[in-house]
């Protein structure tokens, strides 16, 4: 009997026993996973895989389940069989939100383990949608992201702000950083007649997977002192290991049309309102000052001339695969655009190299290589009198564009009354002006890894970014600018070589339940830009269009600069039960832009989360909390700020020389912004909803001012560190699941963001003891107001005894006199205090249905435009047919003034500020797919799709989007006939076998 409880009691022990374990992870194509968790469920017994995805475990007794976790898998349960010591175990690719995986800037998490504020777009924003450019795929879908695209002109800048204004003189727009090389995305200097230069328009949306939006300071700190903008990292495809060759084609034509044009005078109204308005003026008119028969004046439609249906088509195809060894992806596309401003134009040819390969167990490398071309053709825009599209709204309308012989006519041509404007005419600019900016760039990464034991790893990486720009411009001798001087040539060419250089170790530590991710590298970038420019005018035929023509070379010149970075980055990322996760993060930057005395600065982060979801009973698979708050900086001034720099030239009687042109000052340094985070992300575990709703303030201080200077030192600004912004809201995310069936599946998608705006300090430059205001043109910059708002003559309408323009002086009263600059007073601001969008996506069987719309409100534009085309006939420019409203003795009440040959009323004022909050179908599309085509897995989809076709607003301008934005300086939403969206409607198909 002692004997068999013996027996028992050994048994009943050894079954109490630890066991020992082996095992491999592997993905569903049978890759090992490298760094895999694996848990003994219930324990702080755990360990990773190795290079091989093999793992060794003692588990403690009575463990009855293994839990297996990897960055982008579903995590799966094992149950642990009695007996058996070796597991094979395959995840799947996780397709839950809370596993997604987020580009950190030098890693990567999961949803679920995120403590920041990143704000993320897959591939749905990219494929299969006919887009320009990637800003424009982004538009409404980001929380807290403003995009703005400031003109249609093909290929124009695109403002983007990441928690509204931060900077008065420095650079608003974020950090951009394709697959790790940041890229140089500001360009100054080239812009003959355009809209300026955005290199952003090279990156190909097809090759994109994913843009991750570093919003907080403790996402951003990593990339130190150029976060306070916000980060941007766009990570574009590749393959994967042991994948069979996968072939994608996407080719696409469409038809463009402006989304909105103004309606001008006809030749006939022209001429009577002429009529009108110098019987109105006072004075004597003479008969050659009136037409003698309005009626039978000619009517030269310009718009109509110099405008067309535009024309587009794509074609891009894709192959990406892998072997055991290899993986690659290899892309190229071809786009070409005719504008709807006829003979404006855009090419662009684009290829795309991703290769990794493994070398061995221990060693990784990797080739990036995506070389670009953009030929850009396009005309005079904007400000400039000279566009066809401008001079289409300006230009007398009763006269005939052509002559007897059905040629255009060019140099001065005059009504027949005697009166000219100037010289050419919108469609002889058309035909006379050749503008073209052809950009050639070259974007490349390499990378060595080594993995010397499972948990930690080794990376260098050494990107570069080579850009080349040639902007060409030549007037015919008939055209507004080359007129009187034989035509009018110039040239530019602008070299960019930029580069960057990382190097980081990241390790692994797992303590069962815990796990600790350890991160530390330094960071170099340098940049270096060349650029050349040449003139001359005098051609012996317009036909000529090379420089080396002309019979005169009027000027040239020419700079050289450069500027360098260097940064120490370190982060430690701790989780515990996977419900409770810090960060910590810092960089130490030092910047060629700033003085001797302050070359470096501290960047430090840190953020928290907690997920209530995994203690408490809740219908939710996460409850999370989160938190941060971090220092970022801004850097975005010249190369030379801070030294003390003479001019050179020739300036006085043609000798050679210098002078003082820039004080020194050693102190300067980045301005830095101060972020707060908290906010909660929910997934309720029936998958139905997902979100997040979160609060956010920043301050940005120690601005990049630029400082008067009194005038006997004989400079007029410094540039200083002072004042202070505030920028605070409410961000929200929601995602709902209506639908998941096999044939239907239906979500809903709503976000949006609340911004206040606020100058905080300033310098007080006059000794009086208040911070002075800062004035640039219409734009002011106010302690306690929003930064940029507007600063005008209030308008009062019309007198209806007389017709006068009234306005509001500096006492409050009503007057038709134009008061003097002391009666301005804040009437507005262009910065919207909520932006967002919502959208929604159908698929039944093989139909899918989707649509999104885009919405900014609370902010208003001035039409400057309006000082020409709604000025009462004060100036000889064509009206809108609004001035048809004008204040007659028959027409009392109105709010346009009597026509008059002289000026009422179209002074600068809160006449021609405009609400310009709207609401924006930004794409809808339907489409078909024709599943399993030959064999399973080959399918096609036909679609069609549309861009802008509505836009719900009440907005008196061209297009409320026109945002006016300058890429450094707060003065914003003063737009001159900035062109308006195009409207897009296109046909398509994609190929996948």
């Amino acid at each position: 009997m002692r004997l068999l409880l013996l027996v028992l009691l050994l048994c009943g022990f050894t079954a109490l026993q630890a066991q020992a374990i082996t095992g491999k992870i592997t993905d569903p194509g049978g890759e090992p996973l490298i760094g895999a968790s694996v848990l003994a469920k219930g324990s702080t017994s755990g360990t990773v895989t190795d290079l091989d995805g093999n793992f060794a475990l003692t588990l403690p007794a009575n463990t009855e389940f293994l839990v297996v976790t990897y960055t982008g898998f579903t995590t799966q349960e094992v149950p642990v069989v009695a007996g058996l010591t070796n597991y094979s175990i395959t995840l799947s690719e996780s397709s839950t939100v809370l596993e997604q995986v987020v580009v950190t800037g030098y890693g990567s998490t999961t949803r679920r383990r995120l403590t920041t504020s990143i704000a993320s777009v897959g591939t749905e924003a990219f494929d299969n949608v006919p887009i320009t450019s990637f800003e424009n795929a982004l538009q409404g879908r980001l929380p807290g992201v403003t995009i703005n695209s400031n003109s249609g002109t093909l290929g124009a800048q695109t403002s983007v702000r990441v928690r509204g204004v931060g900077s008065i003189n420095s650079d608003n727009q974020p950090l951009y950083v394709v697959d790790g090389v940041i890229m140089e995305s500001t360009i100054e200097g080239l812009a003959l007649g355009g809209p300026g230069t955005n290199p952003l328009v090279n990156i190909n949306p097809a090759d994109i997977a994913s843009v991750d939006v570093l919003k907080d300071a403790a996402s951003a700190a990593i990339y130190g002192s150029r976060g306070s903008n916000g980060v941007i990292i766009i990570t574009t495809k590749s393959g994967d290991f042991n994948q069979k060759a996968k072939v994608s084609v996407n080719s696409y034509i469409g038809f463009t049309n402006p989304t909105n044009q103004y309606e001008l005078l006809t030749g006939p109204q022209y001429a009577e309102l002429w009529n009108r308005a110098f019987l109105a003026g006072g004075g004597s008119p003479t008969s050659t000052d009136l037409y003698a028969n309005p009626a039978e004046e000619p009517d030269a439609q310009w718009l109509d001339l110099v405008t067309q249906q535009g024309q587009l088509q794509e074609t891009s195809a894709s192959v990406s695969g892998g072997t055991n060894t290899i993986s690659y992806f290899l892309g190229g596309t071809y786009r070409d655009e005719d504008g709807w401003v006829t003979t404006t134009n855009l090419k662009r040819y684009s290829l795309r190299l991703n290769l990794e390969a493994k070398l061995g167990d221990k060693w990784r490398a990797g080739l990036n290589l995506n070389p670009t071309r953009t030929v850009n053709n396009r005309q005079n825009e904007d400000n400039n009198v000279a566009s066809p599209q401008t001079y289409a709204a300006l230009a007398f309308p009763n006269l005939n564009p052509f002559d007897e012989n059905g040629n255009t006519r060019g140099g001065i041509i005059r009504t027949s009354t005697g009166r000219a404007q100037f010289a050419g005419n919108p469609l002889i600019n058309l035909e006379g002006q050749n503008i073209s900016l052809t950009t050639s760039q070259v974007l490349a990464k390499t990378f060595l890894e080594f993995n010397p034991i499972s948990s930690l790893k080794i990376r260098s990486e050494f990107g570069t970014q080579y850009l080349n720009l040639t902007d060409f411009q030549k007037s015919s001798s008939l055209t507004t600018d080359g007129f009187g001087s034989g035509g009018t040539g110039q040239a530019q060419n602008q070299e960019v070589l930029n580069y960057t250089w990382d190097n980081t170790a990241t390790y692994l530590v797992d303590f069962g339940r815990s796990t600790l991710d350890l991160l530390a590298g330094f960071s170099v970038q340098n940049n270096v830009t060349n650029t050349l420019n040449v003139n001359g005018n005098t051609f012996a035929d317009d036909r000529l269009l090379t420089l080396n023509s002309a019979a005169e070379i009027t000027g040239g010149g020419g700079f050289n600069t450069a500027y360098r970075f260097v940064g120490y980055l370190a982060r430690a990322s701790y989780s515990f039960d996977d419900k409770l996760f810090f960060n910590v993060s810092a960089r130490y930057d030092g910047s060629s832009r700033f003085g001797r005395d302050n070359l470096y600065g501290l960047f430090p982060a840190v953020s928290a989360a907690y997920d209530i979801a995994r203690d408490l009973d809740t219908p939710f698979s996460q409850l999370k909390v989160r938190a941060s708050y971090g220092l970022t900086g801004n850097a975005g001034i010249g190369n030379f700020a801070p030294a003390g720099l003479v001019a050179f030239g020739n300036d006085y009687n043609m000798i050679p020389g210098f002078q003082l042109n820039q004080l020194e000052n050693t102190e300067l340094t980045w301005e830095s912004a101060r972020t707060f985070d908290v906010a909660l992300d929910f997934t309720l575990a029936n998958g139905f909803l997902d979100g997040s709703v979160g609060f956010y303030n920043k301050v940005s201080s120690d601005l990049l001012l630029d400082v008067p200077q009194p005038q006997t030192n004989g400079i007029s600004v410094i540039t200083s560190n002072a004042g202070e912004i505030l920028n605070t809201g409410i961000e929200f995310n929601l995602n709902f699941n209506l639908v998941n069936k096999p044939d239907f599946q239906w979500n809903f998608n709503l976000n949006g963001a609340t911004l206040r705006n606020e100058v905080r300090d300033l310098i007080d430059n006059n000794g009086d003891g208040e911070p002075d205001d800062i004035t640039v043109t219409r734009s002011l910059a106010r302690v306690g107001e929003t930064l940029g708002s507007f600063f005008l003559i209030p308008y009062a309408g019309v007198d209806p005894a007389n017709g006068d323009a009234l306005f509001i002086n500096a006492q409050g009263e009503t007057t038709a006199v134009y008061p003097g600059l002391d009666a301005r007073v804040i009437a507005g601001n262009p910065i919207p205090d909520f932006s967002g969008g919502f959208g929604s996506n159908v698929r039944f069987k093989g139909f899918d249905f989707s649509f999104f719309f885009q919405t900014s409100l609370g902010h208003q534009l001035y039409l400057n435009e309006g000082t020409f085309v709604e000025n009462n006939l004060a100036a000889t420019w064509n009206q809108r047919t609004t001035q048809l409203d004008a204040w007659t003795p028959t027409n009392t009440i109105t709010n346009v003034p009597e026509a008059r040959r002289r000026v009422n009323g179209s002074q600068a004022s809160t006449r021609y500020l405009s609400d310009a909050d709207y609401l924006r179908l930004r794409n809808v599309q339907l489409g078909y797919t024709f599943k399993d085509i030959g064999k399973a897995g080959n399918s096609a989809r036909l679609y069609v799709s549309g861009a802008n076709l509505l836009t719900f607003t009440d907005f008196a301008g061209l297009d409320p989007e026109a945002s006016g934005q300058d890429v450094r300086g707060f003065a914003q939403g003063d737009i001159f006939f900035s062109r308006p969206q195009t409207k897009t409607v296109t046909f398509g198909f994609n190929l996948n076998f």
